[in-house]
C-alpha cells in the first residue's frame, strides 16, 4: 500500500508550487510561479480576481445603500426594495430605521425590533443544537470561516470558463474568451453550497443554497455584468430545502440532490421542472451525493457510517456499513472505481464495480493509500507535518491524477494513477502554497485533450492554477475490476479487492433491495 513516505519533499520554505513537467513537480519563487502558469497556459489562463469592491458579507450592506436612495422614495419603498434585494431580516432593519417618518412606521419599528430579536435569539440557539451539516462540512461551508474571499471554484465541462463562490455568498464567472465578469446574485442565494455547471449546456449554472437550487442561464455570446431576475429558475421541494449536495447527470437532463438534515434522495427533470423522490430512508441524513461519470450508478455518502451505491435502471441499491461517515468521495472516469475517504481514518479506500444486474459492487473496500500524518525534514532543515485527515480528494476526468486536500496541513499529496487494467497509484509529490496558507478545495479542468491543470483555492481566498503537463494515455476499461489488484509500479504491495479487509473499517455488502420510489423506468431510467 501507497503512502505519504513514497512521495518526494515538499517545496522550500519560500517556494511553491509552479507546474508539473514528465512526471515531475516544480517549484519558484511566487510572482515567478504566476509568470509560468501564465506563459504555459497563453490564452487560456482565467485569472480569478475580485475586484475593485471589497468583497463582504451580506450582514452590513444595507447601510452602503443608505447613500444612494433616492429623495423621492418613500419609507415603505425603501423596506419593499430591501426585501426584494435582501429579504425579510434586511426589510425589519429598514423599518427600524425608518421609525421617524411617521407614527404607524414608529409602532412598526417596534415589532420589528422584537422580531429581530427573537430571529437573534433562534439562531442562538439553533448554533448549540447538534447537526449533521456542521458534523459533515463541506469544502465551501469549511471555507466560509477562513476569511478569504473565494470559498470554492467549479469549471465548465466544454469551455474554458469557471465558476467562483466568493464569502458573501455571490457566484462571478471567469473566463478566458471576455473581459467582462458577470455577478451572480439573488435574495434567495444564501449560504451557497455547491455550484456545478449542466454538461452539454453553454450556459446553465446549479447553485444550491438556502433557498433551494437557482438554475441560472448566461447568454454566453451577449455577457452582461449583472445577470437580471429573468435569467434565474428556482427548483425547490420541501425536502430538499435547503440543499446541502447536488450532481448532475453526465448528459444534463436529470439534477440529484439532497438537503440538509433530510433522508431524502430527490431527482429533478430540469427540462419538465418536475421532481421524484429517488430514495427516502428513516433516519439517516445524506451528506454527498455524487452521479457516476456513465451515468448507471450514484453514490451517496450519509450522516452516519454508512453509504450506498444506487443503480439508475430500476433504482435498486447496496449499502456498506462504515466505521466513520464518508468525508468525500470520487469515481473513476469509467464509472468502475470508487475512490473514498472517511471523516476518521487518514486512509484511501476503493471499491470495484462490475456491470451485469443490480450495483455490482465489490463486498468489502481495499485499503489504497496511507495518508498518516508523518514529519518530513525540507532543505531549509524545517521540520514540517504533512499528511493527517482529509478534507477533499479531487481526481482529474482522465483518472490520471489524484490531488488530496487535508484539513490541517499547507500540503497537497498528488499522484498519478492509471488502469492497465487494473488500479495503479504511483507517488507524484506535494504541491505546496504561499507560507501560512491552507488548501480549502481543489478541482481539476474539464476540457483538456492532455495533461491536467489543478485550481486550487487557499485560505487566504486566493485561486492558483497548477498546470500539468505529461503524455496523456487512454484509460483501458478493466474487464473485471471488482476482482483484480491493486499495484503501484514503484512498490511491490498486491491488494485484492476480495480478500483485503480494512483494519479501521468493516464494509459490508447487503443484497440489493427494492427503491422505495414506486416509480420503476422513466424519469428515472439512464438515457
Amino acid at each position: 500500500m501507497i503512502s505519504l513516505e513514497h512521495l518526494m519533499q515538499p517545496p522550500p520554505s519560500g517556494q511553491i508550487t509552479s507546474h508539473e513537467s514528465h512526471g515531475h513537480l516544480y517549484s519558484s519563487e511566487p510572482s515567478e510561479a504566476v509568470m509560468t502558469t501564465k506563459n504555459w497556459l497563453g490564452q487560456q489562463f482565467v485569472e480569478v480576481t475580485v475586484g475593485q469592491e471589497p468583497v463582504r458579507t451580506a450582514h452590513s450592506k444595507q447601510e452602503a445603500r443608505d447613500a444612494f436612495y433616492a429623495h423621492k422614495e418613500t419609507a415603505w419603498q425603501r423596506v419593499m426594495f430591501a426585501y426584494y434585494e435582501d429579504g425579510w431580516e434586511a426589510a425589519l432593519k429598514e423599518i427600524m430605521n425608518s421609525r421617524t417618518d411617521g407614527r404607524i412606521l414608529q409602532a412598526a419599528s417596534k415589532v420589528a425590533s422584537c422580531t429581530l430579536k427573537l430571529l437573534r435569539i433562534a439562531n442562538k440557539v439553533q448554533e448549540l443544537l447538534p447537526s449533521p451539516k456542521r458534523t459533515i462540512s463541506s469544502a465551501t461551508s469549511l471555507a466560509h470561516g477562513t476569511g478569504g474571499s473565494v470559498v470554492s471554484v467549479a469549471w465548465h465541462p466544454h469551455t474554458c470558463t469557471l465558476a467562483a463562490v466568493f464569502c458573501d455568498d455571490t457566484v462571478r464567472v471567469f473566463s478566458a474568451s471576455y473581459s467582462i465578469t458577470p455577478l451572480l446574485k439573488h435574495r434567495l442565494q444564501k449560504s451557497v453550497t455547491q455550484i456545478a455547471w449542466m454538461p452539454y449546456s453553454a450556459s446553465q449554472l446549479a447553485v444550491g443554497c438556502e433557498g433551494g437550487i437557482l438554475l441560472w442561464t448566461l447568454d454566453p455570446v451577449n455577457v452582461v455584468t449583472r445577470p437580471s431576475g429573468s435569467c434565474v429558475m428556482l427548483l425547490s421541494h420541501p425536502s430538499t430545502t435547503p440543499v446541502n449536495a447536488l450532481s448532475w447527470h453526465p448528459k444534463g437532463n436529470l439534477l440529484a440532490c439532497v438537503g440538509d438534515s433530510s433522508s431524502v434522495l430527490l431527482v429533478w427533470d430540469v427540462g419538465r421542472e418536475v421532481s421524484e423522490v429517488a430514495h427516502c430512508g428513516r433516519q439517516d441524513s445524506i451528506s454527498i451525493v455524487l452521479w457516476s461519470p456513465e451515468g448507471s450508478r450514484v453514490f451517496v455518502g450519509y450522516a452516519s457510517k454508512t453509504m450506498r451505491v444506487f443503480e439508475t435502471q430500476n433504482w435498486s441499491y447496496e449499502w456498506w456499513s462504515l466505521d466513520s461517515p464518508v468525508q468525500s468521495a470520487v469515481w473513476s472516469a469509467n464509472g468502475h472505481v470508487l475512490l473514498f475517504v472517511t471523516q476518521e481514518e487518514p486512509i484511501l479506500f476503493c471499491i470495484g464495480f462490475i456491470d451485469g444486474e443490480g450495483v455490482g459492487g465489490a463486498k468489502v473496500a481495499a485499503q489504497v493509500a496511507d495518508f498518516t500524518a508523518k514529519e518530513v525534514t525540507l532543505e531549509s532543515s524545517e521540520n514540517v507535518i504533512v499528511g493527517g485527515a482529509v478534507r477533499q480528494l479531487a481526481w482529474d476526468p482522465r483518472s490520471e491524477r489524484l490531488a488530496v486536500i487535508f484539513r490541517q496541513t499547507e500540503y497537497i499529496a498528488l499522484f498519478h494513477t492509471s488502469f492497465q487494467p487494473s488500479l495503479h497509484l504511483a507517488p507524484g509529490g506535494f504541491i505546496r502554497g504561499e507560507m501560512g496558507r491552507i488548501p480549502v478545495t481543489a478541482s481539476f479542468r474539464q476540457n483538456l485533450a492532455s495533461g491536467a491543470v489543478l485550481s486550487v483555492v487557499w485560505s487566504s481566498g486566493q485561486v492558483q492554477h497548477i498546470p500539468m503537463r505529461y503524455a496523456s494515455r487512454e484509460m483501458a476499461r478493466p474487464a473485471n475490476i471488482a476482482h483484480s489488484s491493486l499495484l503501484s509500479p514503484h512498490i511491490n504491495h498486491n491488494i485484492s479487492f476480495n480478500t483485503s479487509v480494512a483494519a479501521n473499517i468493516s464494509l459490508v455488502h447487503r443484497v440489493p433491495s427494492l427503491p422505495t420510489s414506486p416509480l420503476i423506468g422513466g424519469l428515472f431510467t439512464s438515457p
